[in-house]
């Protein structure tokens, strides 16, 4: 500890504590000024769709200040989207017999961008197929 302290009074010889404050401050507005610029990024939101839960894998574009306030203060990256809202682009049919249906990825991205505001969703990734369920009215 001793060592530490004959090393801080050496150093603060050579350099004021107002040049450190000015540095740090320097580099404070550097950095708010970076988050004005426009970045892209990967982000997984879980979707619910009529009780399935899938994990949707997302590229997003925005403002660094509207990615930082999404990524860190927002607390709903879980969404629950009706299967009405989607459409579908293909059938198929699981090893138990079940029948399947694929959402198209468009179709998603399109849910996703009208509940995520602030960002731009680019692009979606690959989207499992879930259980065909009939609904009777």
């Amino acid at each position: 500890m001793g060592r530490f302290k004959e090393l801080y009074k050496e150093l603060r010889s050579y350099v004021s504590p107002t040049y450190i404050t000015m540095l740090v401050a320097a580099l404070v507005l550097w950095y708010v000024a970076k988050l004005g610029d426009t970045y892209t990024t990967d982000h997984k939101v879980v979707v619910i769709v009529d009780g399935e839960r899938i994990d949707v894998d997302c590229i997003i574009r925005g403002k660094g200040t509207n990615l930082i306030g999404y990524t860190l203060f927002s607390h709903s990256d879980e969404f629950e989207i009706p299967a009405t809202e989607f459409t579908f682009d293909m059938d198929s049919v699981d090893e138990s017999g079940q029948r399947m249906h694929h959402i198209a990825t468009i179709s998603m991205q399109q849910a996703l961008a009208a509940r995520m505001t602030g960002v731009e969703i680019i692009s979606v990734g690959a989207l499992p197929s879930i259980p065909y369920k009939v609904v009777c009215e």
